[in-house]
């Protein structure tokens, strides 16, 4: 199954497949194209069990007049790493499934070609928001320690791998922070509340990380974000998020401290 999220209003729409979520996606560029913007997604693919196996987020139409196909790339054909009989015995149809499903999306590309093509091309897009490919999964990766290249040496050398986890999953919730949405209850901890969170509802345009400060499984960070208000008016702010690991979240983290927003600079 596949999760479509607007980070501008913080809506969610739900794909059985993905051919399905193609359709969607396609539908959505067009509408863009006519209403000459773009927009941003995230996009999660999730198993029978609810988990997230892999996510993305996507801003449309391309820069570069890339196909919804060519964007997605290899997200959505991951499948869900189960050991055991079961999922030997499946692995054998794995083939058969993926040429099936490749099938569909190309017929779905060829009845959506023409009415792209017909649609502007000459519009060029300036500055768009953040592309990130960051899965959740291996965001979720814990720092390892590599053993140094000589035998000979008596100590080892530790190399950390940045813990991008909070990043992502604070860049999520800005959406819904500042859209008013009701999504952002998956966010909060037990001893937060939307009423904690209230702001005035805006539209980021654009989202820098300042800082991050990881302390075990708890994490601050600090974002210099642009936003337009109601009255398509700019302007800058500091935003602080302190968020923790959480193994029955539903985007692994939630948000343990109120949100501390303020003037930039």
């Amino acid at each position: 199954m596949f999760r479509l999220q607007n980070q501008a209003n913080g809506k969610e729409q739900e794909y059985a497949n993905r051919a399905a979520l193609l359709i969607g996606l396609e539908g959505e560029e067009n509408r863009c194209l006519q209403l000459n913007m773009s927009a941003t997604f995230y996009l999660f693919h999730i198993d029978k069990q609810g988990a997230v196996i892999e996510s993305m987020e996507l801003t449309i139409p391309s820069s570069e007049d890339t196909s919804i196909k060519e964007l997605l790339g290899q997200f959505g054909l991951k499948k869900d790493d189960k050991k055991g009989f079961s999922a030997r015995f499946a692995k054998k149809t794995t083939t058969k499934e993926s040429q099936s499903l490749a099938k569909q999306e190309n017929q779905v590309s060829e009845v959506t070609s023409h009415q792209r093509g017909s649609l502007f091309k000459g519009i060029l897009w300036t500055v768009p928001m953040f592309l990130s490919l960051t899965s959740l999964i291996l965001a979720l990766q814990k720092p390892a320690e590599l053993p140094s290249a000589s035998h000979q040496e008596m100590s080892k050398k530790q190399v950390t791998v940045i813990d991008h986890g909070p990043d992502v999953f604070a860049r999520y919730f800005i959406g819904s922070y500042f859209s008013g949405s009701d999504t952002r209850e998956k966010f909060l901890s037990e001893d937060l509340s939307i009423d904690d969170i209230a702001v005035d509802k805006a539209t980021p345009t654009s989202v820098l990380l300042e800082s991050q400060r990881t302390n075990g499984d708890t994490s601050t960070l600090t974002y210099v974000i642009t936003i337009r208000d109601e009255k398509e008016k700019l302007s800058s702010k500091r935003l602080e998020l302190t968020v923790k690991k959480s193994k029955n979240a539903t985007y692994g983290y939630l948000i343990h401290k109120t949100p501390r927003l303020n003037s930039y600079p």
